[in-house]
Order: C-alpha cells, then structure tokens, then sequence
C-alpha cells in the first residue's frame, strides 16, 4: 500500500426523532401516496448511535483523515463541528435540487462521490456500524491502494426477495453486473464499512447513468434501483479490489440485531469481530432501543474532543417560588399507572397553583407520553427527561444493578440533587401512588437543618423482630438511627443544603462497597444518615405492609403507632407498596381510592384490558373495553341521527345504534369494577 495515505470516512446521518423532520417526511409520503415498511422509522430513529461510532472510529482507526457526515442540514447538538476533522456535509452541496428533500439513503448514495474535498480512498459507514478492534489501513486498502470488498454467500428464496425491497434492489444492481459483465455475484457485501475508491464510483455512476439518475430522484425507496452494493460487484467485475468471502463466524465483521444488551455483549465478546454492526430493526422492543446508549458507552468509553460538553441542568418552568416540583421516574409499563397517579394530582390541585412535573424518562413510547400531556390543565407542566443519556454521559462507569422485579429505574430518584440544583426543593414520587388530598401543606413543611423530609418505611418500628435485617441495616449499611430507616418512594429534597460533589462521591462508594438489599432505599438511608427528618405517615401511606401482616397493628406501639392509624383514615398520599397493587388486588384496603382515579383517567380501559386479558372474559369484552371512545362516539351519533333521518336512512341509523347499544352496556357492565 501506498505510504501515508489518506483514507477518509464519510457517513450518512439523519435525527429521525426531529418533530420537523417527521412532519415533512409524512408530508411527502402523503403527496406521493407511500406507504412501505422502508419508511418505517425504526429506518430513522436516533438513538446517538453516531456518537459512539465516531469514538471507536478514533479508539480503534486514528489514522482516518476527515470524517464526512452527510444530512439534510440536521447537526447532532452534542458535536463540534468547528473540529477540524469533521465536516458536514448537506445533502444540496452533493445532490440535484430537483431531488430534494430526500429521505432515500439509497438516493444520497448515489452522490457521495460529489462530496467536496472527499480523498480518492474513503470508508463508507452508516451509524450503526463500528470498529471494534484496532485496524490498520491494510484491512481495507491492499498493497496496491485496491478496496477490500467482503462478501457473504447468499441463497435468498424468490418469496423472500419479493417481500423485501431491499432485496430486490440489490437482485435488481446484480443484474445490471450480470448483464454488461457475463458474471452473476451470488453474495451480498457484508453489511458495514465498505472501502471504496472515488474514481471507481465516478466511472461506475458513468457506466449506468441511467439507472443512477432515476434513482437519485426517488425521495424513498423504490423499487429497480440501484443499491450501494453495485460499487463492490462493479470493482470486482473490473479486477480493480480485492475480493475477501466472509463466512457467517468470520471475525472480519458481525451483524447483530439490536436486543437484549447482555446477549449482545456474550455475542461480541465470544466473537471478539474487527467490524461489528448493531441494527435497529422494526420489532425491536421499545426497552432493549433505549438501553442501546447505555450498551455503547460501557463499549466506547472514551469521550472525544468534538463532543460537546451537555448541560444536564433541569430549568424551573414557572418562576413562582410557590410552584411545585415533582418527580417521577415510571417505566412504558408503569406509565398507564402513573397516568392514574396523574389523574389524582390534578384532582387534588388548586388551580391557582402551578405544578412542574418531570418524568425522569427511560422508555416511555410517544404515543403514551402525548396522552399523559393531553390529562394536564392549565397550571401544570408535564416534561419528559433523557435519564439514560445523561447517566451514560455522567455515570458511564458505575454498575446500576437490577434486582428481583425492580428495574435500573429505581436509581433514578438518587439523580434528582445533581440534575435539577435550580430548584431549591423538589418531591419525588414513586408511579404506585395515589393524592388522596391537597399536597400544598406538604410543600409548606420546614426542612429546619435537615437535607430530606422522608416517611419511616412500615419495617423500621418492628426490626428488632427480624434479627438479620437489623445486623444488615446496622452491620453492613451502618446507619446510626435504623429505627429512622425510611421509606423512599416519597422523598422532599433539600437541594439547596446538599453538597452534590460529596454526594456524588459517597454514592460511587457505596454502589462499589456494600451489600444492597433494597438497592436505592438503601443507598439513600446512608447518604442521608443523620440528615433526614422524619414526617407523618400520611405523606406516604403504605398500604402493604396490612395485607401481609394483619397483625401489624398490634406490634407496633407508640407516637408511631397513633400516626399510622390516623394516617390510614384519611392519607394524603397512598403508596401501594407490595407486589399486591390495587390493580391486582381491587378489594385490599384502599384500592378503591385507585380504581376511582383509575376511572377517570384515559388509561382506565388499557388498565382493564391488561388485566382482564387471559381471564374469564370473552375477546369481545376486551376489544369493547379497548375501543371504549370509538364505540360511545358511534353509538351517539347513530342515536341522534336515528331522529334527525326519515325513511331508509332511519332504519339505517336505528340498527346502527342497536348494535352499538349492547356494546356500550357491555362497557358500562365491567366499567362498575
């Protein structure tokens, strides 16, 4: 190979998650009446795969000379391009202005050659694609500067190729081969960083003009056009690359669909691959997409010098001292839940106030998120915080620990001192509640010394009876007080008083040396040893601690035991603690108080769908339940047109609203739950 030679790497990039973007790719797919699974925007999704390519491009390939990346003018906000190594590139600097918008990658691929200042040899990566050993030059370019092209053996079935435009595409660029060459090529290339050399693709592009320009002016996929992959089969035609068959276990290069991180890992680890490839597919689960980032940056540690420094720092949303902050940190599945939490918040609020709702966010899906937006009235404000890039980000090194059914989620409430410093106190709430009453004169408690208002958890008054969870709290935890050990799924925060660099330290210390056995309700009893005052049960009423021990009453004794029993008749908030939730259990003790809320709010139907499902319920229940609006709003409109209509139309109407009437009683019958 050529001594010193530049090898430039050019990527294509899109923030599929830009409202605008989505607004203007379903625009174009409306006028052009498209409506193929190539558009599908798990295709699109953002998932700052970028990032973490960029730094095992510099981790494991240094020598790369400047890094292209191609948009629509879209810059990801974490990267510098004043870098003089990285260059953005748009799409109108390389593409006809006829063509654009596009949202056709095959399309752009078409033009990368016209990226100006691209070196004669340049690599080619999606996002998903990344290094992950060290490579020298010589793994792409051969003695001669000829490209390494790779490919892998293929046997795809006719049915198969139909089904997928993908495929017919890349069928359809063989055959052009086959035809102006006499050869057919029964592989495909392996799917990553592909090595090219610029004039190739000049005179490949000359070669089929035509079919490059009909599919450089496709703004999505179509169908016979030409495939990216036409480059490698047209080199190798010409005797001008390399050719290198990569067996399926080859360590050259490993595609994996995106899933659960921890086989992943197994995967990569067992293969130990140079090239590793990690695809968002359509079925890919909601959790394992936003577990991805977390899964990239303990793989590519290292920060790079062109990323820019993020502010995590929440921003009040109201000025009033008097507003009211609260956090909650629910799952997509707790998220129906929480939306009955919500639903009992606003119940209980005073429209003069204002109420600053953050979700600490982990995977809760849009559709979810806009319905929990469209419960709130005026004085409330409802965000959703990136938790999983700002931990990968600022803790990307700390182990968070799952635990029986508690997920990473529960660490997130620990978070809340560091990312929202602007608020001077702040209530954390956990999902499996219910405001029983008017939280303002909790808001109005004085912290007096003290960094944290905090409820006893339901254990503490009775652990002299359990002699190994003592020896844990005092032996291995070591806090002073246990009988002070609260609970922490309600918690008042006094940021201004907490020294967030000591807090952080003695947070990494603990995860790193004890033994958790409630990993963040212990973690939080330590850091506030000695810094928490206790308030009244009412704050936090847990009701689970009765369903299991119905004695619970008479071993408790004391100021304690007189709080717990008011508290009981009249809490302010209920915690469903225990794994007997009132959505399980409708008949414990206060559950009641949920299936109220649960009634009003737009999850009621999902929540009984969810439950009912499997059980002695006929599938017609359930899809009546699930299709709970779209029925009453039928079955109204037919009633009132049954009087507004004469003749035929009448009858129409009339059979109309008959069959929707047995549907809504058979709603209104399971609604009385």
């Amino acid at each position: 190979m050529e001594k010193d030679l530049k090898i430039d790497l050019v990527y294509l990039w899109v923030n599929g998650n830009d409202p605008q973007w989505i607004q203007d790719k379903e625009t174009w797919q409306a006028k052009l009446g498209i409506c193929d699974k190539s558009t599908n925007n798990c295709r699109f999704i953002d998932n700052q795969e970028l990032r973490y390519s960029l730094r095992s491009i510099e981790m494991n390939a240094p020598w790369i000379n400047k890094i292209f990346i191609v948009t629509n003018g879209q810059i990801p906000e974490w990267l510098d391009i004043a870098h003089p190594k990285i260059k953005i590139v748009t799409h109108k600097e390389i593409m006809p202005a006829e063509a654009l918008p596009t949202f056709n990658s095959e399309a752009i691929e078409t033009c990368i050659a016209n990226i100006p200042g691209l070196s004669e040899y340049f690599l080619y990566a999606n996002d998903d694609f990344f290094i992950n050993r060290p490579v020298k030059p010589s793994f792409f370019f051969n003695n001669d500067g000829q490209p390494v092209v790779r490919l892998v053996r293929q046997n795809w079935q006719p049915e198969e190729i139909e089904q997928k435009l993908y495929l017919k595409n890349v069928t359809f660029s063989i055959n052009l081969i086959k035809k102006h060459y006499g050869v057919e090529y029964k592989f495909e290339t392996v799917h990553n960083i592909d090595a090219y050399k610029k004039s190739y693709l000049i005179q490949c592009k000359q070669e089929f003009q035509k079919e490059f320009e009909n599919t450089c002016y496709c703004k999505f996929r179509t169908k016979n056009s030409v495939q990216r992959t036409i480059y490698s089969f047209w080199m190798l035609a010409n005797r001008l690359a390399l050719f290198k068959e990569c067996g399926r276990k080859n360590k050259d290069a490993l595609y994996l669909t995106l899933g659960k991180p921890n086989q992943m890992a197994e995967t990569i680890k067992s293969r130990n691959p140079y090239l590793l490839c990690i695809n968002d597919e359509e079925q890919t689960s909601p959790v394992n997409r936003k577990k991805l980032r977390n899964f990239l940056a303990e793989l590519y540690p290292c920060k790079q010098i062109w990323e820019k420094e993020q502010n995590f720092l929440i921003e009040p949303k109201y000025n009033s001292p008097q507003a009211k902050a609260i956090v909650f940190a629910p799952d997509n599945n707790y998220s129906k839940y929480f939306g009955v939490a919500l639903q009992s918040l606003i119940d209980n609020s005073k429209n003069y106030e204002d109420y600053d709702i953050i979700v600490f966010d982990s995977d809760i899906t849009e559709r979810n998120k806009q319905i929990l937006i469209g419960m709130l009235p005026p004085n409330f404000s409802l965000r959703f915080f990136d938790i999983n890039t700002f931990i990968s980000e600022k803790f990307a090194h700390i182990q968070l620990k799952e635990m029986q059914y508690w997920s990473t989620s529960m660490y997130y409430r620990i978070f809340i001192p560091i990312v929202m410093k602007k608020y001077k106190k702040v209530l954390y709430c956990d999902a499996d509640i219910c405001f029983n009453n008017s939280i303002s004169e909790l808001f109005d408690i004085e912290f007096g010394d003290k960094e944290l208002l905090s409820v006893i958890d339901t254990a503490s008054p009775v652990l002299h009876l359990y002699e190994s969870r003592m020896q844990h709290i005092c032996g291995e935890l070591k806090i002073q007080n246990p009988d002070k050990y609260f609970n922490s799924g309600i918690l008042m925060f006094n940021n201004e008083k907490i020294d967030t660099n000591n807090y952080i330290n003695k947070f990494k210390e603990i995860l790193e040396t004890k033994i958790l056995l409630f990993p963040d309700q212990d973690i939080l009893n330590i850091l506030f040893d000695g810094k928490a005052k206790i308030i009244s049960c009412k704050y936090n009423y847990q009701y689970g601690v009765k369903i299991f021990n119905q004695n619970y009453i008479n071993i408790i004794f004391g100021d304690y035991k007189k709080d717990f029993i008011e508290s009981g008749r009249n809490p302010v908030i209920i915690h469903y603690t225990s794994s007997r939730k009132p959505w399980h259990s409708p008949k414990e003790e206060l559950a009641n108080v949920f299936w109220y809320y649960a009634r009003r709010s737009p999850f009621y139907e999902e929540i009984l769908y969810t439950h009912l499902k499997g059980k002695n319920i006929s599938e017609e229940t359930l899809k009546n339940l699930n299709l709970k609006g779209k029925i009453y709003y039928n079955y109204y409109r037919a009633k009132l047109l049954s009087f507004l209509t004469f003749g035929k139309r009448r009858k129409h109407y009339q059979d109309k609203r008959d069959q929707y009437k047995k549907r809504v009683r058979d709603i209104r019958k399971f609604s009385r739950l």
